[in-house]
């Protein structure tokens, strides 16, 4: 059928092979029986999880037995017999689902899931199946005027395919959006899953700031839709920027990213959003213990157009500002994607925007809010043989902080653009061609704190020519072009790729050639191996990454470098069990505080540049999805280190284990049960001694279990999620810093905090 090879029982005829259904029908007038337990001639299983709504359609009395031919009447009068196919549980439709009357199949549904067969009037027996969903089987009765209906199918049921492609060189670790939401330890939040993974280093539970092998938080690339986007997160406990119902799948790079993508030196982690189904009109609705939101999605223009529009507000004040009494913050964001086709091509218009907003009542540290929109117009279409890419982005980004008494406001305006073009040449090689760049404006607005009085008058705020680029108002400009190709010869794959890269900001210009290699070669069936490397460049950045606060400090700092190589093993074991073994080497050039004690980022001293290393290995062990217990082992062994005066120490990021255990039971009855048990080993965090100096100890180890229930109760219109999620499940205390040592040989004073993080969830869609 142009689809998976879906197997239920045996193979099924198909339905566009007239003579096939002739000779069936001969078979049966010749008594020649065929069927066995629980199986049709040519058709599908016996099943009872389809729901079948029509005009005449009949009940079950006197219907065939399972496993009973039905001889197909000869020539006569027919009486049309068409539906609907639908998933149950919404309006989704169901394309190439295959349609059986009386053991032949006789139809495959379209790209609206309709479908239409003449039959002789009276009783017949109607199945219909599509993959990785249970068979309908139900008798109807035909009036000479014909029967319709529609026809739901329940998501589950054996899938058997064949998949003929070759695997990408290019390493990454892939989750599908239902997997990631349903994750244990994300409450519910697809992007969440990231601090799961092997090779990433969660800063301090529950905040959304990561390092990756060794990198520091802001050399860490985000994108939607391959739009860079300025943080993923909303500030503290808020989950992601993008509606979780957006997300169709996640990639995650901890090294060697694609050519097409630039401008971080450590990993990337790209998420893709999908086009809702263009025949059909579909709400949800959500509401969890931190926020509330909406999605709705619809075909316009006859359906040569689709529609999503998705917004998210949260009463987090409420919640937080109980846990802790001087603290209080709250988000929201809105997303808009509309697709439609245009000029022989596809054109797809994204917008979104985040709003933050973070209140901390303590004298000494103060607020800060984050603001940013983006608006992407992309289109594409097929041009001599391959695909042409245009893209336009324009953002605004308001960021204001009064962090540490640095008062500081920056307002950024900018615009980018990439235009690409990939080809095949042959059936084994491909190439794409590409160019990019993005201009940006910063407008800054800085003041002077008043230490300890907030009643005293302000004080005139200095000139800004005594602070350092970072607080000044500026411009920024990059331009980059690449070339990439994609070679499979025999068990050999190859991702070569170059990319140049020159940087502008006052006045300054810096160049950056980019070379990249990604390879991987099959030694058995069940084994291969992968190898990565490549050169990557990033204009300067905080050591975590804030929007707004970005683009600065070419002149006195250059370019973030970093030199990166991999080598992995993996293997496919039983029951499509994988395993994968990684050694990892990236030689980085970052920008880093120069003094953990500054806090003033207005300070032309605030940053220093220093070379670093981030070396060790992972270990990933998967179970597959659609296994009844699925999940994976991550355990990763890192070392994160910086030059501090020609003296390599670890970096303020290094983490030397890290452990994470994912599992899902799926119950019977829609239920699921899982749990995430979480380690990792202390930071290094300095101390300063009785005697005013300082010294660097590491926090102590902490752990975590997660646990998670979901119920799932599917109707045939529409469908209810419920989750129920426990962050921290164990209480354990998190140590986050040491406070002074008051006496010689005393032990440091530890700050920390242990909470029980709740999420509760319910999603209706329909």
């Amino acid at each position: 059928m142009g689809l998976a090879v879906i197997v239920f029982g045996v193979l099924a005829p198909s339905p566009r092979d007239a003579a096939a259904q002739d000779a069936a029908a001969q078979r049966a007038d010749a008594g020649a029986d065929q069927a066995d337990a629980g199986a049709l001639d040519g058709g599908p299983g016996a099943s009872t999880d389809g729901a079948v709504v029509g005009d005449g359609g009949g009940d079950d009395a006197g219907a065939p037995a399972a496993g009973a031919v039905v001889p197909i009447p000869p020539p006569g009068p027919q009486a049309p017999v068409q539906g609907t196919v639908f998933a149950r549980g919404g309006h989704r439709r169901l394309p190439a689902a295959i349609v059986y009357v009386d053991g032949a199949a006789v139809a495959e549904t379209d790209a609206k899931g309709r479908f239409a067969v003449m039959v002789a009037p009276g009783r017949h027996r109607l199945q219909v199946t599509a993959p990785a969903h249970a068979a309908a089987d139900v008798v109807i009765d035909v009036p000479a005027t014909g029967w319709s209906g529609d026809v739901r199918l329940t998501a589950g049921g054996s899938l058997q395919e064949t998949v003929v492609a070759g695997k990408r060189a290019v390493a990454a670790v892939r989750v599908g959006g239902e997997e990631a939401r349903t994750t244990p330890g994300t409450g519910g939040d697809p992007f969440r899953v990231i601090e799961s993974l092997p090779g990433v280093s969660q800063v301090i539970w529950p905040f959304a700031l990561y390092a990756i092998r060794g990198g520091n938080p802001g050399n860490t690339g985000f994108f939607l839709d391959g739009m860079r986007v300025p943080a993923l997160f909303h500030f503290a406990l808020g989950p992601s920027i993008v509606h979780p119902y957006l997300i169709d799948k996640l990639s995650f790079y901890p090294g060697g990213y694609p050519t097409r993508l630039g401008g971080y030196v450590s990993g990337a982690i790209a998420a893709e959003s999908a086009a809702p189904p263009p025949d059909t009109t579909r709400f949800a609705a959500d509401v969890r213990f931190y926020d509330a939101g909406g999605l709705a999605a619809a075909p316009w223009d006859g359906g040569r157009g689709t529609v999503v529009v998705a917004a998210r507000y949260s009463y987090t004040g409420l919640v937080v500002s109980r846990l802790f009494g001087n603290v209080s913050f709250g988000y929201a964001d809105y997303q808009l994607r509309a697709d439609h086709t245009f000029a022989g091509g596809r054109l797809t218009l994204m917008a979104l925007g985040s709003f933050d907003q973070l209140d901390i009542r303590d004298e000494s540290v103060g607020d800060a809010s984050l603001n940013f929109h983006r608006q992407d117009l992309r289109w594409e279409r097929p041009v001599a043989g391959g695909l042409l890419f245009m893209r336009a982005t324009s953002s605004i980004d308001d960021a204001h902080s009064l962090l540490y008494d640095s008062p500081i406001d920056v307002r950024s305006y900018g615009l980018a653009s990439r235009l690409a073009y990939s080809h095949p040449l042959g059936s084994a090689v491909a190439i794409e061609v590409g160019a990019d760049s993005e201009a940006q404006r910063f407008r800054t607005d800085v003041g002077t704190a008043v230490v300890g009085a907030l009643s005293a008058p302000p004080m005139p705020a200095p000139q800004p020519r005594f602070f350092g680029d970072l607080a000044r108002s500026r411009d920024a400009l990059s331009v980059a072009g690449y070339v990439a190709a994609s070679i499979a010869w025999r068990r050999l794959s190859l991702d070569p790729g170059l990319r140049y890269a020159q940087y502008f900001e006052q006045g300054t210009t810096r160049g950056s050639l980019q070379p990249r290699l990604a390879a991987r070669v099959a030694l058995t069936r069940a084994l291969s191996a992968d190898a990565t490397v490549g050169r990557f460049a990033q204009m300067p950045s905080l050591p975590i990454g804030v929007g707004g606060f970005e683009a600065f400090g070419l002149r006195d700092f250059g370019l973030q470098t970093s030199t990166q190589a991999a080598l992995s093993l993996e293997a496919r074991l039983a029951a499509d069990v994988t395993v994968r073994v990684t050694g990892f080497h990236q030689w980085l050039y970052v920008s880093d505080l120069r003094s953990t004690i500054a806090r003033d980022v207005r300070e032309p001293e605030f940053l220093q540049m220093r070379d670093g290393r981030g070396y060790g290995g992972e270990l990933l062990l998967r179970l597959p999805r659609q296994a009844r217990v699925h999940g994976w082992l991550a355990y990763t062994l890192s070392w994160s280190m910086r030059d501090f005066d020609g003296i390599a120490a670890p970096s303020d990021w290094d983490q030397r284990h890290i452990v994470n255990l994912v599992t899902t039971v799926r119950i019977a009855n829609g239920y699921s049960v899982g749990g995430r048990f979480h380690y990792n080993s202390g930071r290094p965090y300095p101390v300063q001694t009785a005697l005013q100096t300082v010294e660097y100890q590491r926090l102590p180890p902490f752990w975590q279990i997660d646990l998670r229930a979901d119920k799932r109760v599917v109707f045939d219109r529409y469908t209810l999620d419920i989750y129920l999620e426990l962050g921290n499940a164990t209480l354990t205390r998190q140590v986050t810093a040491y406070g002074p040592v008051d006496a010689t040989d005393a032990p440091p004073n530890q700050i920390g905090f242990r909470i029980v993080l709740p999420s509760l969830g319910i999603h209706a869609e329909w």
